[in-house]
């Protein structure tokens, strides 16, 4: 059976159409043109006659290297690369049968994503050809298209300006690509893609809508080479996005030689099986890419223990079998059948290893409370500080400690929970728990196996929501931390919001807050935990808003109490203290928590 030349949809065509279509393959039109006349009157005549769309790819040399009819999209645009690096050496011209003549979304992601020479446009409409547009990737940016020119029927570009563009953009892409080659050895390349809700608003345009996950990918390790957004409100249900935007992605993993996938939402197992099979890579979503992270930073026991349970979690329900051929059969009379597939086994295994997990993080659960309980005992105010990640907790909790909690400016730098004495006037002391850092979609398992960590926050006297004020998106940062503290049952714990990096705002450093957010909090500082700005004031509004839940009391505490005596000394001010015959008589002021407990009387 012969070849098929032409590709697309060809149902409906007269064969003598298809035949004629199958005549251009291969043959060479207008030697030397950017846009060859003659194609153009082929691709307008035939549009004109059956309404439908049709794609020519042109190489250099102006040979037709493929003839498609429908969505242009599915040109193969890497046929007959030479090259490792730079343009495909490729043009893709193409009609439009509403008459426009301007680049769609798609056409300029195809340009861009395929690495070609250019996307012609050819407009066509009752009269014929309406105009041509010509395309090109912006040198300067590459994830760019610019219309390189626009020209009407029979004033069609024949000049060498087009061209010599298209050489100064290869010689651009060459160069980059030669010094990444350093910046990519031994490192995994990642195409991202996500989904936008079509009436959200992104800042910086749709691309910057995955600026946090090339920074997650980046803190993995791997290079971000490609972006792919798509505005819907509801996934695909078979590949998440639309089939159009697969094949561009598609193309992209050959053109940057992508090792692997990475989307910004949790994928369904059914979905990460049919994109593989679709872009024949490795494709993970954004919860195995956080695991993965989480994975690599656990250095205490229970982080370790907290991570593996949530990517057991997240792996039970993604495991995949292949049916009777993995069956174990059962050796002697009455144990003989079908058996029990390895996938129930590795089932069963799973389960087995998030109930040993659970246990072992109960245990330190119940470790926990017992510290809890002494800090109480001993009157220890905690204070968890919180937000963000890569916000700067973890510089404050050692500015304001002068300790030595790991720092460094990546996301997730923190993964274990630390704790600090902060020395406060007289002999009051507090203690600072540095926790994870916060995320926009953190996953629900990720957040279920760290609630014995988390407790920290839940039982904290009070928070510290500590937030980027350099970072645009800093207002909805502070959401989605909100969001984390409602699901995990802090959400009613007194906190101030402390703005971090403030030194690094432009112009008049005014941060946009939404006015929920400040109803929210009656605090809201201002301080760069490097430079040292603001955090006088910090340790000082921590101080009053302690001694500022104190009472007046008096009271008289048994013989026989010596601890609470002690615990009233160390956490109260003492202004008198009398023996009587039934125990001390005190009066001063202190903690209402302890005027409490102690049951002494409030005056």
């Amino acid at each position: 059976m012969a070849e098929r030349k032409i590709g697309g949809n060809i149902d409906g065509l007269r064969a003598s159409l298809v035949r004629t279509l199958e005549t251009y393959h291969g043959n060479s039109f207008g030697q030397g043109e950017f846009i060859p006349e003659e194609i153009v009157e082929i691709m307008a005549g035939f549009t004109a006659e059956t309404g439908r769309e049709i794609a020519f790819l042109l190489d250099r040399r102006n040979y037709v290297r493929a003839v498609t009819v429908g969505d242009a999209v599915h040109v193969d645009a890497e046929m007959d690369r030479d090259r490792e690096r730079g343009l495909t050496g490729t043009r893709l011209m193409h009609t439009h049968p509403n008459g426009t003549f301007t680049a769609s979304a798609q056409d300029a992601e195809t340009l861009t994503g395929s690495r070609l020479d250019a996307m012609i446009v050819v407009g066509v409409g009752d009269e014929g050809v309406t105009g041509v547009s010509a395309y090109l990737i912006d040198p300067e940016d590459n994830d760019k298209a610019v219309r390189a020119g626009t020209f009407l029927p029979g004033a069609l570009c024949k000049s060498d300006a087009l061209w010599d563009r298209v050489r100064e953009t290869d010689g651009a892409l060459r160069t980059r690509d030669a010094a990444a080659v350093i910046r990519y050895e031994g490192r995994e390349r990642a195409v991202l893609a996500g989904a936008i809700p079509e009436k959200s608003v992104v800042r910086g345009g749709d691309a910057s809508a995955l600026d946090e996950l090339a920074e997650l990918a980046e803190t993995a390790g791997a290079v971000t080479v490609g972006r792919f957004t798509q505005r819907r409100d509801r996934p695909d249900v078979r590949y998440y996005l639309g089939s159009g935007i697969i094949d561009l992605i598609k193309a992209s993993v050959r053109a940057g030689k992508a090792d692997i996938v990475i989307f910004d939402d949790e994928l369904s197992p059914s979905q990460i099986r049919n994109l593989e099979d679709a872009l024949n890579v490795r494709v993970i979503d954004r919860t195995a890419l956080i695991l993965d992270i989480f994975a690599s930073r656990a250095r205490s026991a229970e982080g370790k223990l907290q991570v593996e349970l949530a990517q057991q979690k997240y792996r039970l329900p993604r495991l995949t079998g292949k049916g009777a051929e993995l069956s174990r059969l059962g050796g002697g009379i009455g144990t003989r059948g079908p058996g029990e597939s390895k996938l129930e086994v590795d089932r069963r295994h799973i389960n087995r290893k998030i109930h040993i997990l659970e246990a072992r993080l109960r245990e330190m659960t119940e470790r926990r409370e017992v510290l809890r309980k002494e800090r109480r005992r001993r009157n220890l105010p905690v204070i968890a500080v919180i937000g963000y990640t890569n916000a700067g907790k973890s510089t404050l909790v050692n500015a304001l400690c002068d300790s030595d909690v790991f720092v460094k400016d990546e996301l997730f730098a923190t993964l274990d929970t630390s704790v600090r004495r902060l020395s406060g006037p007289g002999d009051q002391d507090f203690l600072l728990v540095d926790t994870v850092g916060f995320i926009r979609k953190l996953p629900h398992d990720l957040i279920e196996s760290f609630k014995a960590t988390l407790e920290e926050t839940v039982y904290a006297d009070l928070l510290l929501h500590v937030a980027d004020a350099s970072d645009p998106e800093c207002d909805s940062c502070i959401d989605a931390v909100e969001n984390i503290l409602d699901e995990i049952g802090a959400g009613s714990r007194p906190r101030y919001l402390v703005l971090n990096k403030c030194d690094k705002l432009e112009g008049n450093g005014e941060v946009y807050l939404s006015e929920r957010i400040r109803r929210t909090y009656g605090k809201v500082m201002r301080i760069s935990a490097t430079g040292g700005q603001g955090l006088p004031e910090l340790a000082a509004q921590i101080q009053r808003f302690f001694t500022g839940s104190s009472v007046r009391f008096e009271g008289v505490i048994p013989y026989s109490d010596g601890a609470a005596m002690a615990r009233l000394r160390k956490a109260g001010n003492i202004e008198s203290e009398t023996y009587g015959p039934d125990g001390i008589n005190v009066s001063g002021t202190a903690p209402r928590e302890i005027v409490e407990a102690l049951r002494l009387r409030k005056i």
